[in-house]
């Protein structure tokens, strides 16, 4: 098992906070992964390593979403106060979280990073994401997630056309 998958675990029992762990085939896309975990695509916390420029430097933030929706970088820079956004290589994946491609949990203080989290997330009931590994995910309250990381919480913003790769997730 990963080093990520154990430091999450051990960072949200610590913490008290409560969550389920789901056990499952790895899945290759939000629509399989709804599949095998039973979660619907709304549920799903998809969390993504932003690259943040912005006065005084530049910074790692990990921006979850709605496993339905796609990140809009140019509309998220302003809420979180960037000059520029963009995503991660997996080179800084990898260097920045230790967690490759689909495997990073939307839980920024794992890695010492700060979280932002689409607000849509927070009408949820549960949440469902990946737990550092492809084969595991945490199923928790979002408001237990909120109540943890103190993100950065952003309006909903406009869905980006499939078709434009560099702002997709």
């Amino acid at each position: 098992m990963s080093e990520v998958y154990h430091l999450l675990i051990d960072h949200l029992t610590k913490h008290g906070v409560g969550f389920e762990e789901i056990e499952h085939p790895p899945a290759a896309s939000a629509e399989e992964y709804s599949r095998v975990v039973g979660s619907a695509l709304h549920e799903q916390a998809k969390a993504l390593l932003l690259r943040r420029h912005r006065r005084g430097g530049k910074d790692f933030l990990i921006h979850s979403l709605p496993g339905d929706q796609r990140a809009d970088l140019h509309a998220l820079a302003g809420p979180l106060e960037a000059k520029r956004l963009r995503m991660a290589d997996a080179d800084e994946l990898e260097e920045a979280t230790g967690c490759g491609f689909g495997e990073l949990p939307s839980v920024g203080s794992v890695f010492g990073l700060r979280l932002s989290m689409d607000a849509r997330l927070l009408t949820q009931k549960r949440i469902f994401f990946n737990a550092g590994v492809l084969h595991r995910s945490v199923v928790l309250d979002p408001n237990a997630l909120k109540n943890l990381e103190s993100p950065i919480v952003v309006a909903a913003q406009r869905t980006v056309d499939a078709e434009n790769t560099a702002l997709s997730s």
